[in-house]
């Protein structure tokens, strides 16, 4: 469990979280998966894929190459994709599909420049956002990304 208020992991048999002193109550945060988020992403990912195959075949392949970068029309897409939806309801298509949703650290709804800021990580820097947030961040089960615009994915 994690406390609402100041994101820090609980046990489960305490009254205050020992990181804020707030009281604990039955609306904890449970966190999605990595293979929830992997779904909806992979979900995500195949439906902005038609759309934007759809609409720019002729240059859909054609793009810079650079390491750990990607800047394609499929990423400025996704980008726009889920800052709008993140932003708006918390989920994108593949986020409703498996009953998952971002929000801030203590469970509210994020606004359009968290979510904006949360969405360049995985649209433009996924590999480098994955790592690091495995290496770092494995105890809130966040992404760079997540971390820096202080977002988590947890399960409705």
């Amino acid at each position: 469990m994690y406390c609402k208020r100041c994101g820090k992991e609980i046990a489960e048999d305490v009254e205050y979280c020992p990181g804020c002193g707030a009281g604990i109550n039955v609306n904890e945060l449970e966190l999605a998966s990595t293979g929830e988020r992997l779904l909806a992403y992979i979900i995500d990912s195949v439906l902005v894929g038609f759309v934007v195959g759809a609409v720019f075949w002729p240059g859909y392949f054609i793009g810079p190459h650079i390491p750990f970068v990607d800047v394609g029309f499929r990423n400025l897409a996704m980008f726009l994709y889920w800052t709008y939806t993140e932003g708006t309801t918390g989920q994108s298509l593949g986020k409703k599909i498996m009953k998952i949703k971002v929000t801030d650290l203590q469970g509210e709804p994020i606004d359009m420049s968290r979510s904006a800021y949360q969405a360049i990580g995985k649209a433009f820097l996924l590999p480098l956002d994955v790592i690091v947030g495995l290496l770092m961040y494995q105890d809130k089960e966040q992404r760079l990304f997540n971390h820096l615009s202080e977002t988590i994915v947890v399960r409705e």
